[in-house]
């Protein structure tokens, strides 16, 4: 009777471990590209100018009650850069803006997610823009995880000289701003959501 006993008590201690660590196991999320967009802004000659990427994919792994497994990573088209102004859509592809001919991809990997106030996330993380990589770090918002489709929501500014974005013909940032706004508005859902 010790031993059947004995026995029960191991097997609901974990049984209670495992449906525990299923329940905090951070979720795959797929992008509802069409209701997401990748946007940046800055100004040039003292006017505001904003643009988007067309082409970009993100990987997204996210749960609240597990953030140390949660990670986001995204993959960007640096030629798909549109602003609707034929001026600064010729310029940003060329060699000293872009250099789309040798860097065809930018690349943002995070290296952790942490909860701060309010229901705001703050990131860190590696942006490769030209080959070139630097740690960034920003904030977003996050609506209910729980309620599908979830909307993440944040803005991460660079210094583009960082990276060498236009450090040849205007390193003094005399007529393009030296912060350029990236914002992310995000629609996602649970993979498993997703499966027919």
């Amino acid at each position: 009777m010790k031993k059947r006993t004995l026995k029960s008590a191991l097997y609901a201690a974990g049984l209670s471990v495992f449906l525990c660590a299923a329940q905090t196991q951070a979720k795959d999320y797929v992008v509802d590209y069409q209701s997401s967009k990748v946007s940046f802004s800055g100004t040039h000659a003292g006017n505001v100018f904003t643009g988007s990427f067309g082409e970009w994919k993100a990987v997204i792994t996210f749960d609240p009650a597990d953030l140390e497994a949660s990670k986001l990573t995204a993959v960007f088209n640096p030629a798909s850069a549109k602003t609707g102004n034929s001026m600064y859509d010729g310029t940003l592809p060329q060699a000293d803006w872009f250099d789309v001919k040798n860097h065809a991809e930018a690349h943002f990997v995070s290296a952790g997610i942490a909860a701060g106030e309010n229901g705001v996330y703050d990131v860190t993380g590696d942006l490769t823009i030209r080959g070139i990589t630097k740690p960034v770090t920003f904030d977003f918002t996050l609506s209910d995880p729980e309620q599908a489709p979830v909307k993440a929501q944040g803005t991460l500014r660079i210094n583009r000289l960082d990276f060498d974005i236009g450090k040849k013909s205007d390193a003094p940032a005399e007529w393009v701003s030296r912060d350029i706004a990236v914002t992310l508005d995000i629609t996602a859902n649970p993979a498993e959501e997703e499966r027919p």
